[in-house]
């Protein structure tokens, strides 16, 4: 009888982190969230639903603002916070990370966000040495769809009533990749 060993598989971490640092953009300046930032996400209808739990979600975001595994931005627009993007469901194991991101209305179709998505995604795949970036967006928002498809990301699959609605209703879900060998 035949037994195939094989040698054991050796866990590697070949991601860097290094967490949020300042990158800029043609137009934009994107930086460590700030306590002075819930007011102006709040406003723009981005965070909390009222201006106390945008607040405290704010100060809990900026206490993991030097953890190395956190990537967070605030997007600034001609010095206000408009926006976030942020990288969520980081595995160092398998060197993914996938993006979410969030503008305000008066914002939206200036091409603002594929600017911050395109930023972020360089860094994630090239500086901090992610392999892939991903992002998983409703079918019911074209424009974001859009935003991954401008920033250079590959149309990888649809997820049939992958994510529940707020009236117990599913919705389909595009995903989203973009490989550190694609930039």
């Amino acid at each position: 009888m035949l037994i195939n060993k094989q040698e054991p598989f050796e866990r590697k971490n070949n991601m860097k982190a290094i967490g949020t640092t300042n990158l800029n953009t043609q137009r934009l300046i994107l930086r460590k969230i700030k306590k002075e930032d819930a007011e102006s996400l709040f406003s723009f209808g981005i965070l909390g639903e009222n201006l106390e739990d945008a607040t405290n979600i704010i100060n809990n975001m900026v206490q993991c603002n030097d953890d190395p595994m956190t990537f967070h931005w605030a997007l600034e627009y001609e010095g206000i916070a408009i926006g976030r993007i942020k990288g969520w469901e980081v595995d160092p194991h398998n060197n993914f990370v996938q993006l979410g991101y969030d503008i305000g209305v008066p914002y939206r179709g200036k091409g603002l966000m594929t600017e911050a998505v395109k930023a972020v995604s360089k860094y994630l795949l090239k500086e901090c040495e992610f392999n892939r970036v991903y992002c998983m967006v409703r079918e019911s928002n074209p424009a974001s769809n859009r935003v991954c498809e401008k920033a250079g990301m590959k149309h990888e699959g649809f997820l049939r009533n992958h994510w529940i609605q707020g009236d117990g209703s599913y919705t389909n879900v595009h995903y989203w990749g973009l490989l550190s060998s694609d930039i």
